[in-house]
This record gives C-alpha cells, structure tokens and sequence, in this order.
C-alpha cells in the first residue's frame, strides 16, 4: 500500500517536499488528517525570532492520533522540538538541506537524511517513518534532536563562512593582481576544498545569515555559562 503523507505549512519548503514526495511515488492528496501515515509540519522561517507559524502547526499536529507520526522540517534552533514531548511522543526532527535554485533536486536526491529524535539509541523508527526514507537511497543518520537542529544550523554556518573567506581571499587577488577566477579550477580540484566549495565571491543568502545569528547567539550564552 502507498504511504500517505500529510503536510502542514505548504510554504515553499513544504510544497517541495510534498513534490519530492510524489517523485519518490508517495501519495499527497489526503483528504483528512487523521488518514494521513505520517504528517510533515514544513512552514518556512525566515528568523528564529518568529516561529510562529511553526507553533501554529505543530499545536495542531500533537493532536493527531499518536499512530501517526509528526516530522518537524522547518528551520528551528535547539530545544524546539523537544518541548513538544511533553505533549505528545512519535515527534522526529529531519534537517533540510534544500537549496533555494535546485530545491526540487536536492530534496529528491538528498546525500543523506539527518533525523533527530527521542529513541535513536533505543529502538527503531517507526515503520511507515522509516519506509518512506528508505524510498530516497540515501544514508538516514540517527541522533537527538538537539544534534540535528544544531546540524542544520552547522552547515549554514559552514557555508557562510565559505563565502565570507572567498570574499576575503578575492579582495586579496585584486589587491595585489592576481586573478581570483583562474584560482578557482585549482581550488575546486584540492579534496580538502572540494568542487562544490562556495568559491564565487557574494553574500550569503538571508537563510543563512539567519542561522549564522543563532550559532552567535549560542556561542554567546556557551562562553557566559563558561566565565568564573
């Protein structure tokens, strides 16, 4: 029997998922919740300091039948998705690593699957959960929420800084007139590097900017926990 998955907040995350779904051969036209296999809550968030719209979802989706189970993918900092166990368990945290000019393809051909969850030392995910990641062909890796919300935000810090060294490195090349263009093929070329490293000098996208100002926030507070 085909899967039947559910979405909240079909935002532009959530309708890509919910695409990559039917791709991956999934069945997205539900009429009722509560027949829904599994629920994905998916409102995109544009700064940590609203997650409103993700609140709204999720109070609603903890009163799905407790069969069901609940896949937070929107983009929220550690500590967020716990909290709701106190309403409700079968709750999973999956990082998106979606990019906004290939989203469509990264979401259907992901490199791996991050899933955060309560029970990962203990027991297995739920059949119908672990169905449809096993439909991708990818690596799923298992942690607790906090590891993978943070692993959301590691990667956007990663490739943040990406950019912020190549605009450094291009200001260097122009200053003493070197080509930062006919440095790139070698760069790419070098495994540590990478051929898909951020190497076009820019900005970094709002998304990004957004978990970098988290990691921030973060490192803040680690270091005033840490002064005597």
């Amino acid at each position: 029997m085909t899967l039947r998955i559910g979405f909240c907040g079909l935002t532009h995350l959530g309708e890509t998922l919910r695409r990559a779904s039917e791709i991956r051969g999934f069945d997205t036209a539900i009429g009722r919740p509560e027949e829904c296999d599994i629920v994905f809550v998916t409102p995109d968030v544009e700064d940590h300091d609203d997650l409103s719209e993700v609140e709204k979802c999720m109070s609603w989706a903890v009163d799905l039948p407790i069969r069901i189970p609940v896949v937070l993918v929107s983009q929220v900092p550690p500590g967020f998705t716990r909290k709701w166990l106190k309403k409700r368990g079968n709750i999973f945290y999956q990082v998106d690593t979606i990019i906004m000019n290939r989203a469509l393809e990264r979401a259907t051909l992901p490199e791996r699957i991050i899933v955060g969850w309560d029970g990962w030392r203990a027991s297995d995910l739920p059949k119908a959960y672990s169905t449809y990641l096993s439909a991708f062909g990818c690596p799923v890796i298992e942690m607790s929420y906090e590891s993978a919300e943070l692993s959301k935000l590691a990667i956007n810090y990663y490739l943040a800084k990406q950019i912020e060294a190549t605009n450094a490195l291009a200001a260097v090349a122009r200053h003493i007139g070197a080509d930062w263009d006919q440095m790139i093929p070698g760069l790419r070329l070098d495994a540590r590097i990478g051929p898909h490293a951020y190497l076009r000098p820019g900005e970094p996208n709002g998304h990004l900017l957004r978990d970098v100002r988290t990691i921030e926030r973060l490192l803040k507070e680690a270091n005033g926990c840490s002064t005597p």
